[in-house]
């Protein structure tokens, strides 16, 4: 018996940890894409591209920044985070069981593809939060396709961490916090910038690294090492080799921008001391021409105050010529890859600026700044006015609010599951009490919960219930925490 018992427990043990680290992974998965949309889109469109999939002739362009490929992203992470907060908490356990098995087995078909063929870099499961790379991808998959084929199989003995009648609010809660969260990420800008061009990074640190020397020296037969900085504790010892040692590795693999003669004003812009605009056009079949006239004030106020202001595009020179012709924009271009665009601002048009060789803020299409917003803010303390200065307070509140909330709910759930529990026990023992010897029936419940409990069920005069063979599957065999 002790075996058997011990063996039952290391089994549910292993289906929970299972069942909260495919919803884990879903969870997160939802959230990134939620988060940075515009990169999912980015990932979407190299997939479209490898699989040589166009719909432009029926009208239903597949390009990032496109109103197709938004509305596919914002489903990829409402259907994830969601299908992620029911394995977590047990809810619809039928439907979510064979949800996930579906999904895991079609996902892992398709990154063996992206493994066998490599049509991309990287599956962007996780955006650019964790890259993986196509075996590292196809492993993970394999091992969660394993673990929802388990949970489909013993769907009865998922853990219910909330009753039925309060799944809706768990339900739509995460569909308001999700469906927000990817509205404003794609009107906007990312809350969270996963990426390597985030607000505050060091380019050339970003770029090269960052490295220190180590110096082994002896002493009478004692090696130490020392490294820049640091000083001998006296002139007697020796030096025997030095080497450079990498102490942050590179976040960026590329901040190469090519002006008409040929000349790389990337390394340019880095090593500037002055302050410098960067506007970023990735490609102008997107781009939105409704933030011209904001991007020509901020143009003006780059030539009033002497500062630099570049246009990086990966359009050639009739693209450009064609912007300049719909916009009027008088900034010169610069010739960039699409991808490195792509990364620094996820919009299109967007607009950076870098002030000796730091990002110092981030704009999107939407919200760059205008000519009172310039002229009353100054160039000092522009960056204050940046999209993420402002909302990183505002998303931290709302996140914690909405958790809080869930875990309000869930928490109360429980506590009024287990009372309601516990006072059918005592109504059941005193029932045996008084009734014990009698051939009477318990009396009827005042109320039922089908959550916990089976309808139908009678206590029998050894104070067990009676199981009614026509309940449920999910209603007799679901766990209940």
């Amino acid at each position: 018996m002790p075996g058997k018992t011990l063996r039952r427990l290391g089994i549910a043990t292993l289906l929970l940890a299972g069942q909260w680290m495919l919803g884990a992974v879903f969870l997160f998965s939802g959230f990134v894409k939620a988060a940075d949309p515009l990169g999912m889109e980015h990932k979407l469109e190299a997939y479209f591209r490898a699989m040589d999939i166009d719909l432009g002739a029926f009208g239903i362009p597949l390009v990032a920044g496109s109103a197709t490929l938004d509305i596919i992203t914002v489903l990829i992470a409402l259907v994830e985070f969601l299908f992620g907060m029911y394995y977590v908490l047990g809810m619809h356990q039928r439907l979510t069981a064979v949800f996930g098995t579906l999904f895991m087995a079609f996902m892992t078909s398709v990154t063996l593809w992206i493994y066998l063929y490599d049509p991309v870099p990287d599956c962007g499961c996780f955006g650019d939060a964790i890259v993986l790379t196509n075996a590292q991808t196809l492993a993970k998959n394999i091992v969660l396709l394993a673990v929802a084929i388990l949970l489909l199989v013993y769907r009865r003995h998922m853990v219910r961490c909330i009753s039925r009648r309060n799944e809706w609010f768990a339900t739509s809660t995460s569909f308001l916090y999700i469906l927000a969260l990817s509205i404003y990420s794609i009107r906007m800008l990312p809350i969270l910038d996963f990426t390597g061009y985030k607000e505050g990074t060091d380019l050339h640190t970003a770029l090269y690294g960052e490295y220190r020397t180590c110096y082994v020296y002896e002493k009478e037969g004692e090696q130490r090492t020392f490294h820049d900085g640091e000083t001998l504790p006296d002139s007697t010892w020796k030096l025997l080799s030095a080497e450079s040692e990498e102490v942050v590795p590179p976040q960026i693999a590329d901040f190469s921008i090519t002006d008409a003669g040929g000349n790389d004003i990337g390394a340019e812009i880095i090593d500037d001391t002055a302050y410098t605009f960067l506007v970023t056009l990735p490609e102008i079949t997107t781009a939105d021409a409704g933030c011209s006239d904001l991007l020509n004030d901020v143009c003006d106020f780059a030539e009033d105050h002497g500062l630099a202001m570049w246009c990086a595009t990966a359009v050639d020179e009739e693209g450009q010529q064609q912007w300049a012709d719909r916009t009027g924009a008088a900034y010169p271009f610069a010739t960039a890859a699409a991808e490195t665009l792509k990364a620094m601002v996820r919009s299109n048009p967007g607009l950076m600026l870098i002030h000796e060789g730091r990002i110092i803020a981030k704009w999107g299409h939407h919200n760059i700044p205008d000519h009172e917003m310039l002229t009353v803010a100054g160039i000092q303390t522009l960056e204050r006015y940046s999209q993420n200065f402002s909302t990183r307070k505002r998303y931290l509140l709302v996140t914690a609010l909405y958790v809080g909330i869930l875990l309000f709910v869930i928490l109360s759930d429980r506590i009024w599951a287990g009372n309601r529990y516990y006072r059918r026990i005592r109504r059941a023992r005193l029932w045996l009490q008084n009734n014990g010897e009698n051939d009477t029936e318990c009396p009827e419940r005042g109320d039922t919960d089908t959550e916990e409990h089976t309808e139908g069920q009678q206590l029998t005069a050894e104070g067990l219930p009676e199981k009614d063979h026509t309940e449920t599957e999910t209603t007799t065999n679901s766990t209940t925490l």
